[in-house]
């Protein structure tokens, strides 16, 4: 299985930045996104994108304060938003077929191996009391 797999593949080979935002009903946006990593930036790219010297090459396809506000104005749907990472050998693909196949497992690990947690509105357990 790729969740056992993606755990022991070293990460000499590369890295790869991806954000992805779910709640109660299942997976909602996942999105590559390292190329807006600065590690993967030519030199000078941030201050062309900002002079508008040079158009950036693949802008981001979404703003992510729209999903921080769409996560905001649904708490009751309890959303997670995280950046994480893989190695190269791990693409958009093979992440999409796991979060289809064992979604629970794929969120367990993000949350365990996230690099960046951007909004977290996970339910809560209850926990018994006794009156």
């Amino acid at each position: 299985m790729l969740e056992n797999q993606y755990e022991s593949i070293p990460m000499e080979s590369g890295t790869r930045y991806y954000i992805v935002s779910w709640d109660c009903e299942g997976v909602e946006f996942f999105q590559e996104i390292t190329e807006h990593n600065p590690d993967n930036w030519a030199k000078n790219h941030l201050f062309d994108s900002i002079k508008q010297n040079k158009k950036v090459e693949k802008p981001f396809s979404f703003p992510l304060t729209h999903l921080v506000l769409r996560a905001q104005m649904n708490a009751h749907r309890h959303y997670e938003i995280y950046v994480f990472t893989s190695t190269e050998l791990v693409g958009p693909k093979e992440i999409k077929a796991w979060f289809t196949r064992n979604p629970q497992n794929f969120a367990d690990w993000v949350r365990e191996h996230h690099s960046y947690q951007v909004y977290n509105n996970r339910r809560k357990t209850k926990k018994d009391v006794i009156v």
